[in-house]
């Protein structure tokens, strides 16, 4: 008979070493940060991506009649029937492709269906490419399948322009996923029409799912976003993660949705009931009135954050020796801070602690951005030309 000392301390499952990375550290700024603010500090927070504008009001009215109405029970697993109506029209219009209910699962936030996508894909012993800068959580939905994540650094001389041959030069008998983001985060990065058709063609020619994170899809402050689900070539290996939260100022009603074809979806919905047993009424029809009413807020967001974005690049430019990268979209602009000495870790610590300005290590987003920092626009202009006043100020005086 085997025993077992109860003295002894207690062990987890081998997956939760998966998503202690790196990127899951980058947020110990913000939460120092949150505490100093909760002291009665003045900080100015540039870390999480939070849209710092209300919900609009036909969005919050629709919530309201739906909590009125008794919206309040269970829902279908794979989402309310009008939803995923609307989420298959709204993405038939933007791609110009058929897409059918079938093929639609909601989810509590992109987050979350990407999450369950990469469970429905990967898993031990498979490898999941990620485009390097990434978003700081693609570490740790990829460990938490068991399967490898595989770096591929565009470097950042080049702009991060995509580099098609380092891709494919990373792809091998075990690679299961490429994972897309564009308009990217950290980078800013909004890839063209022919660097996204050749992904697709790649794919499609090595066998090999794209995943296509599109949630700052609406924000794009030059050319328009294109997405993989425009061409034909990779349908039958494309899934579509999105979300209201960047586009309608939702972030906080966590809804979001995948698309890919209906034998995955089939899977999706099973992970949906393991998890969540399905996404509230209300904030359901809340998405509704989002998709189908008014969209005034997209190009009001859009306009706003490219007012932003120019207004921090200005007042960046005089913080010496910082070396800023120029975003065409989202919500962040990247910073090299390696001529001061320092690794953005360092850097954005001592920057909170002397001039309680709170930004995120570049090492959150990939070891080829570790001396980078990220900047949020997600404050007011007069607020971010503050937080260049207190960092040239701290620069000089360091």
């Amino acid at each position: 008979m085997v025993t077992r000392d109860v003295n002894e301390a207690p062990r987890f499952a081998a997956r939760t070493r998966g998503v202690l990375t790196c990127g899951s550290a980058g947020w110990a700024v913000s939460d120092r940060a949150a505490t100093m603010v909760a002291a009665g500090a003045d900080v100015i927070q540039l870390t999480v991506g939070d849209v710092d504008v209300a919900t609009p009001a036909h969005i919050l009215a629709a919530a309201r009649r739906s909590l009125d109405a008794g919206r309040t029970h269970y829902a279908p697993i794979a989402g309310e029937p009008a939803l995923r109506e609307a989420i298959a029209a709204h993405a038939a219009r933007r791609y110009g492709t058929r897409v059918t209910t079938a093929q639609v699962v909601v989810f509590p936030g992109a987050q979350c269906a990407l999450f369950s996508t990469l469970q429905c894909l990967a898993g031990p012993g498979d490898e999941v490419i990620l485009l390097e800068p990434i978003y700081a959580t693609y570490e740790a939905v990829v460990g938490a399948t068991g399967a490898t994540s595989v770096p591929v650094s565009l470097r950042a001389d080049d702009g991060f322009t995509l580099q098609l041959e380092l891709v494919e030069a990373a792809i091998t008998a075990r690679t299961r996923v490429l994972l897309l983001n564009t308009p990217n985060n950290p980078s800013g990065l909004v890839l063209g029409a022919g660097d996204v058709a050749a992904l697709a063609a790649l794919c499609a020619r090595r066998g090999v799912w794209l995943v296509s994170d599109e949630v700052y899809g609406e924000l794009t402050f030059g050319a328009p976003h294109v997405s993989p689900a425009s061409s034909t070539l990779i349908a039958e290996r494309l899934v579509v993660v999105n979300s209201l939260s960047k586009s309608h100022a939702m972030t906080g009603w966590r809804i979001g949705w995948a698309i890919g074809p209906a034998d995955l979806a089939a899977h999706l919905t099973a992970f949906a009931q393991a998890q969540l047993f399905g996404s509230p009424p209300f904030v359901q029809d809340a998405a509704v009135a989002a998709l189908t009413g008014p969209q005034d807020i997209c190009e009001s967001l859009r306009a706003s954050y490219r007012q932003r974005r120019d207004a921090l690049l200005e007042g960046l430019r005089s913080c010496r020796p910082l070396r800023t990268f120029r975003p065409d979209g989202g919500m962040f602009v990247l910073v090299d801070v390696s001529a001061t000495g320092l690794d953005g870790g360092a850097f954005a610590d001592r920057l909170l602690a002397g001039a309680a300005v709170a930004v995120v290590p570049g090492a959150a987003f990939g070891a080829s951005v570790a001396d980078c920092v990220r900047l949020g626009l997600t404050v007011p202009v007069p607020r971010l030309q503050q937080a260049c006043e207190r960092l040239g100020a701290w620069l000089r005086g360091r």
